[in-house]
């Protein structure tokens, strides 16, 4: 999908007359799945609702919409440039198990516990727009607390003003996650939360990281392992490339990769000992390793994709 069609897709959003609006509480744990509980709730008068839909729309089309800040929609692959929406299927390894449970969570939204006394996480707008004659449905997200303390606000009350101290709904314009013809689109990467994809990332550099080894082509697989799962390695993981690992296996293409990327070899192995030697494997590994194409000299990218 283009940045135009997103567009589009925005400002399709006033052709709905009856959108529907819950708050989600997003429970993660490291033990149990993902779990998801929305409280719907009504707006009053009639048409309050349509109305912030509409703000919603002015905040990202238009001349001064932040549509515009955005250069590129790809296919997400753990990297985190700022002017990028990523986009992944709802089949995606990476978000099936959560979006099954979070349909599940919204389809049945409690309507009698006070909202007031839960701590949410976000909110989401469900809608049927109009497209190219179609109707599709849509779901906005946004990964705002809704639910807020009013602090240093101040009422009038006969010629003086008194601190209102009451918690309130507060609604803010920006949206992170939009799902739409069975896709997600994250225009942030608070959209990662939705979905706690910390935990689905982790558990594809684990798989990835026990298929290397079976390989052998380093020296130090401990070292290899412990690097490649902390800080934001586990997340370059998702653009792995299986293929060059199976090139890899191949002790000229080993040779090859080394000399160009500055990396030692000790027995025909890469050299794991070093963290920085580690870094650099990584990076090649996971599409982050390429060359400038004038003068052939290694570089790292933040995120790479066919070349159109």
């Amino acid at each position: 999908m283009s940045l135009e069609k997103l567009d589009r897709i925005f400002t399709a959003l006033s052709t709905c007359e009856a959108w529907s609006i819950q708050l989600l509480k997003i429970s993660t744990s490291k033990r149990t799945a993902t779990t998801y509980m929305g409280r719907e709730i009504t707006f009053a008068p009639n048409g309050q609702l349509k109305d912030f839909v509409s703000d919603i729309v002015g905040t990202y089309v238009g001349e001064k919409g932040i549509l515009h800040a955005f250069t590129d929609v790809r296919e997400y692959d753990g990297s985190a440039l700022n002017q990028v929406i990523y986009k992944l299927p709802i089949t995606s390894e990476l978000i099936a198990e959560e979006y099954e449970t979070f349909l599940e969570g919204i389809a049945q939204p409690y309507a009698e516990i006070n909202p007031l006394e839960i701590k949410f996480q976000a909110y989401l707008l469900s809608g049927l727009i109009k497209l190219d004659g179609e109707d599709f449905p849509v779901k906005l997200i946004s990964m705002q607390n809704p639910i807020t303390t009013l602090k240093h606000k101040f009422m009038e009350d006969n010629g003086t003003f008194k601190e209102i101290s009451d918690k309130v709904l507060s609604l803010k314009t920006i949206i992170d996650v939009i799902i739409f013809d069975q896709c997600i689109y994250m225009l942030t990467l608070a959209g990662e939360k939705l979905f706690n994809m910390e935990r689905s990332y982790r558990a594809v550099c684990a798989a990835k990281i026990a298929n290397l080894k079976e390989y052998d082509i380093v020296t130090d697989f401990e070292t290899f392992s412990s690097t490649a799962g902390s800080g934001h390695n586990p997340r370059k993981f998702v653009s792995f490339n299986d293929e060059h690992l199976k090139k890899l296996k191949s002790k000229p293409n080993r040779i090859k990769i080394a000399q160009k990327f500055k990396i030692p070899l000790k027995a025909d192995k890469f050299d794991t000992s070093k963290v920085e030697t580690v870094n650099k494997l990584i990076k090649i590994l996971c599409n982050r390793g390429m060359v400038d194409p004038f003068d052939d000299n290694p570089m790292e990218v933040a995120g790479s994709k066919k070349w159109e």
